[in-house]
């Protein structure tokens, strides 16, 4: 698209080039070797009723020309393309008919400009030199100047001079450059002209599914991401350069370890227990699950970080199901699609990428722990408080005793300290792309490491992409694409091991040690530690995941006629991750003789697809029709085994182990077949209609409920096309659209059937059982989706809003339903409720001109509203699914199921007699008693709050000013709430042996009218620390997500140093964090499932990082 930014880096420095090169001979070839041959090079066109600028466009991407034009081309109007492939010189004598321009080829650039008349009289003229700057004061190269109302005309040079034949204050000279404003002025020596940007947007082509779009003519909500260098920032996955860009689009990652997984919504939450993540497509390959069955031992690692950023040419997100209903079954969550970088014909090009910096633990200091004397005087009281209740004295079985420090005045031990350090990151590419008049080509190379904020994290990545496509005979062309990556990531020790390195840290008494006086370590569980000693976790283990993951395929596409094409693709995904996880004999685990965990895992993704495709127009009507098939087998193949008893670290192989204590091993596969179906009406662009429907066939489910049908339909008014709204300058379009997806992920290959396991012994004898029951009438989850969008415009496109609502139900939820237990299973999945999901969003973008900088800005807003609309009969009572969570018909999925604090009791006398019985007194926690018998127990849980914002969004914000931008990328999320977990269960217990907060030290029960929030010190307490809203607290946040100052060199100091391109920046991200929740982010979360979404367990936050970097065009 001819956008600001786009221009600068996609247009100037090659203009400026080609004008170098331009000499008046060698444009007499050029015309003359055109002239004699129509179909010198051909591109191919989507067919119909196409933009000026929309052809402009694809022109520059398939030829390596570039495009520049006069005051009297007007971009926006259409041209009928009545064929699918087309000479470019026939193409621009169909622009320059149409128009009534002529057009010359000089070198690289084809230019634009009025007609010469036949009868323009000669008189006499000086030669006037000028020069034209580009808003930033840059020479700017490339400007077509011309004399209104004549012929003559020329192009400023490299550094924006030019001299021109033209009557000295009489004439009018105007000035015309893609992307700007046009301007006039009168004709005089010496004079300096500044041109300001032009903000019509072009037509964009949009990836869809299974072909493409120009964005003029879509019906559906789908979103794009063009990437650029500016979007560039330390991230553990691509899907993260969304954050906070696109309206509807959540993403929260489970902590800042690095490689850590992700959690990605697109319009809300659609499933209880299948899958709730989008649809992923790689250069049209889909992709299998790729964080949720990577087997490791640390904390879950999102596959998509195998993906070099760098190669990332656009994201597309399909958000409404009319959108998304092309991919069927995988898409009830949205699909993104993402597209890679490809070479561009008769160019070549070099870019080299690299960036460094260092991170840090963000707002580590946040959270203050008492010290010793305050510990040690609420452990005392909390002692004194419990003998005094229960009445005991010294020698009594139950005393507790006092402790003390036994380091005395020595400094306490920061455990954070301990375990922490200042991390780093390199990351560096290099790309190298081009193509004749045949054949193009795209090979990319990327090399990262980084050393993570935890003592021991550390990760690598080696990344090669490769594209080749070349057409082989005029109706044949075939190529292939080959994503393969390498990642090692040193794990820290998470969820999936038993511990969270994080948690053992700030378990411990802040006057304990990690190592005693003679270096060896305090142990864990006695009373010389409180828990395991995390330094000794830490160094006393090796815990890594070794990723190997190709994504590529092989395609040929034939065009039987200019109207009809067939493309055959073989797409591959295929992953292999190996876990290592050892214990060495000091670890906590390694049971004194080490232990090694040894995992693999294979998971191998074919997909064939074959898409006939018919594209023509009659007069103003233009029909594309897509039929296509594809059947796709995934296999899965796991090894894993527990080994025991190592001569040494250095033989920690499984056949010098003493003992094996456990080995597991299994292959599943399924496969699916599906039909799939489009067509896309168009009448002068002006009333757009497309109608899609998809079956999908798995062997998942039974034969009697295997195929499902996911049918859409929509329709589109380009309003400013219409007589009446010629004379607005303004764009209008509205959308609306309905459709239906479904949802397979997350059920077992084998759901349907009753499954065997071995295993089972009886007595000495080995036997087989029944490990799961199947259920024939299992069937996809569905849901049907209306979205009603309006696209807006004003100013010359300067103002722009888009504006979606929609409506989501999701029908035949999967759920595993509890049955009983002499059945000797506690569940069997089934379909059994149904749930809604409705919102708004907006967009709205400005580029505003304020003299000598330009200011862009795009503000997004979301809003959606989740409800469950039916449920497994339980009598209208919550459905508890554990720990602090429950379902239930008319509140959402998130919802927590907690007791209510009403207050503190102040006296004994105000404890109800069931309650003081139990052991509750003056000081505790007075719950809400909900069934109203004074007793406090399950039945007195409510459903109340959510982890789900009300609303949320971003705020993108780029200035530029001569070289310079500096872009700042904010979030915020308003109306979630987040369960402090790690209050709970360590910092908020007064009395344990654990350190507490200091604002519980200070603000504790100590006598009636202290307080009426924090309760007494207590040691064997059963009360007070329930699961409840205690803990539960406003996670509304606003973050400034990244910062980044750039420089960008002109084109003059680019031609010495013999660069096209050359771009500096320095970027900080995380930098600032506002928010009311007591913990270090309320956005991480170390469950990504949107059931338990929301537990803050003390996860690492996302690491503040600062960093340099260069982007070099060859």
């Amino acid at each position: 698209m001819f956008t600001k930014t786009g221009f600068k880096s996609k247009t100037r420095l090659y203009v400026a080039c080609c004008i170098l090169l331009y000499s008046q001979e060698h444009y007499a070839q050029q015309r003359q070797h055109q002239a004699s041959d129509q179909h010198l090079e051909s591109i191919e066109l989507i067919q119909g009723s196409v933009s000026i600028a929309s052809l402009f466009e694809q022109i520059e991407a398939q030829t390596g020309y570039k495009i520049a034009f006069s005051s009297a081309l007007d971009p926006q109007g259409t041209i009928v393309i009545d064929k699918k492939n087309i000479g470019v010189t026939e193409l621009l004598n169909k622009i320059s008919q149409a128009t009534q321009t002529q057009y010359q080829i000089n070198s690289s650039l084809i230019s634009f400009k009025k007609q010469a008349k036949q009868q323009d009289v000669q008189v006499a003229v000086a030669s006037i030199g000028g020069k034209v700057l580009d808003e930033n004061g840059l020479g700017l190269p490339g400007v077509v100047v011309q004399v209104k109302g004549n012929s003559e005309s020329t192009f400023t040079d490299i550094d924006g001079n030019y001299t021109i034949q033209a009557l000295k204050g009489k004439d009018q000279l105007e000035f015309t450059f893609m992307g700007y404003k046009p301007k006039s002025i009168v004709a005089q020596s010496n004079s300096i002209t500044s041109l300001e940007q032009s903000y019509s947007e072009l037509d964009e082509i949009i990836v869809v599914g299974y072909g493409t779009q120009e964005k003029r003519t879509l019906t559906t909500a789908i979103e794009k991401l063009s990437v650029s260098s500016e979007d560039m920032r330390q991230i553990a996955s691509p899907v993260e350069l969304l954050q906070g860009k696109m309206a509807g689009v959540s993403i929260n990652t489970s902590s800042g370890n690095l490689g850590t997984g992700e959690r990605v919504s697109i319009r809300g939450i659609s499933s209880i227990s299948a899958s709730n993540e989008p649809l992923y497509v790689v250069d049209g390959i889909p992709l299998y699950n790729p964080s949720a069955e990577l087997f490791n031992k640390g904390e879950a690692m999102s596959s998509l970080t195998t993906l070099n950023t760098n190669d990332i040419e656009s994201i597309e997100v399909l958000k409404d199901a009319a959108a998304a209903s092309i991919y069927g079954s995988r898409a009830n969550n949205g699909v993104i699609i993402i597209t890679t970088k490809k070479g561009k014909k008769n160019s070549s090009s070099v870019k080299f990428n690299f960036n460094t910096g260092i991170s840090e633990f963000a707002n580590k200091n946040k959270i203050k722990i008492s010290n010793s004397k305050m510990f040690v005087s609420q452990y005392n009281e909390a002692a004194d408080n419990y003998n005094t209740q229960y009445g005991l004295t010294v020698g009594d079985n139950d005393y507790k005793t006092h402790i003390y420090n036994p380091f005395g005045n020595l400094p306490d031990t920061n455990w954070l300290d301990v375990i922490t350090q200042r991390g780093s990151f390199l990351n560096a590419d290099l790309s190298f792309s081009g193509g004749s008049d045949k054949t193009i080509y795209y090979i990319g190379g990327t090399y990262m490491q980084q050393e993570g904020v935890i003592k021991t994290n550390s990760m690598k990545k080696y990344n090669l992409n490769t594209k080749l496509e070349t057409q082989v005979t005029p109706w044949l062309t075939i190529g292939t694409n080959n994503n393969l990556a390498y990642v090692k990531n040193n794990q820290v020790p998470g969820p999936n091991l038993g511990t969270t390195i994080v948690a053992r840290a700030i378990e411990q008494r802040p006057f304990d040690r990690p190592y005693k006086p003679n270096g060896e370590y305090y142990i864990g569980g006695t009373e010389e530690l409180t828990r395991h000693n995390p330094v000794q976790i830490l160094n006393e283990q090796e815990a890594y995941l070794d990723m190997y993951r190709y994504i590529g395929n092989l395609y040929a596409s034939i065009n039987f006629t200019p109207e009809l094409s067939f493309k055959n693709s073989l797409n591959t995904d295929y992953n292999y991750t190996y876990d290592y996880l050892y214990y060495n004999e000091k670890h906590p685990y390694g049971t004194g003789v080490g232990r090694l965990v040894d995992s693999k895992r294979t998971i191998t993704n074919i997909e064939t697809e074959n898409v006939l495709t018919y594209s023509n127009v009659f007069n103003d009507f233009g029909v594309t029709a897509m039929l296509g098939h594809s059947f796709q087998k995934v296999s899965n193949n796991t090894t894993g085994i527990d080994a025991r008893g190592f001569p040494s670290a250095s033989f920690d192989v499984v056949n010098v182990a003493s003992e094996i204590k456990g080995a597991t091993g299994y292959v599943t596969d399924y496969a699916m077949e599906s039909y799939f179906s489009r067509v896309n009406l168009d009448y002068m662009s002006k009333y757009m209609l497309s109608a899609s429907i998809r079956t999908d066939g798995s062997s998942k489910f039974a034969p009697d409920t295997r195929w499902g049908w996911f049918p859409s339909i929509s329709v589109g008014w380009n309003i400013d096309r219409e007589d009446f709204m010629k004379q607005l300058d303004m764009g209008a379009k509205v959308r609306l659209s309905y459709g239906s997806t479904g949802n397979q992920e997350g059920i077992s290959n084998y759901g349907y059937q009753a499954l065997l396991s071995g295993g089972n012994d009886y007595g000495l004898e080995s036997g087989i059982a029944v490990s799961s029951f199947g259920n024939s009438k299992l069937t996809w989850e569905k849901a049907n989706q209306v979205n009603l969008g309006f696209d807006l415009s004003f100013f010359q496109r300067r103002l722009s809003l888009t504006v979606d609502m929609y409506k989501k139900t999701t029908n035949n939820l999967l759920y595993s339903m509890p049955i009983h237990a002499t059945s000797g299973m506690s569940s069997i999945l089934t379909n059994i409720g149904s749930m809604q999901n409705k919102g708004i969003e907006i967009s709205l973008g400005t580029d505003l001109d304020l003299g000598a900088v330009n200011w862009r800005s795009n503000f997004n807003i979301a809003t959606n509203k989740n409800k469950i609309t039916q449920l497994i009969d339980n009598n209208g009572e919550p459905l508890s699914i554990g720990g602090n969570r429950a379902l239930q018909v008319g509140k959402d999925i998130g919802a927590f199921y907690l007791f209510v604090q009403e207050g503190i009791y102040q006296y004994d006398g105000e404890v109800p007699q069931e309650q003081y019985e139990r052991g509750v007194r003056a000081g505790d926690v007075k719950w809400r008693d909900v069934d109203g018998n004074n007793i406090i127990n399950d039945n007195d849980r409510q459903v109340i709050g959510s982890s789900n914002p009300k609303f949320f969004g971003g705020w993108n914000n780029s200035f530029s000013y001569k070289g310079f931008q500096l872009d700042i990328l904010s979030t915020f999320s308003y109306g979630n709430d987040v369960y402090a977990n790690w209050k709970s269960t360590v910092l908020g217990r007064l009395g344990d042996r654990m350190p507490v907060l200091e604002t519980y030290y200070n603000n504790r029960w100590t006598h009636p009218g202290s307080t009426n929030k924090y309760p007494r010190a207590i040691m064997g307490d059963t009360n007070n620390n329930k699961n409840s809203d205690r803990w539960l607290e406003d996670g509304s946040f606003f973050k400034i997500q990244s910062v980044t100052l750039g420089y960008n060199f002109d084109a003059k100091v680019l031609e010495k140093i013999h660069l096209s391109g050359l771009r500096v920046y320095v970027q900080a991200t995380n930098l600032l964090l506002l928010t009311k929740y007591s913990g270090w982010d309320p956005s991480v979360s170390p469950s990504l499932d949107a059931r338990f979404y929301g537990n803050d367990a003390l996860g690492v936050p996302p690491t503040r990082n600062v960093s340099v970097g260069v982007n070099v065009n060859f």
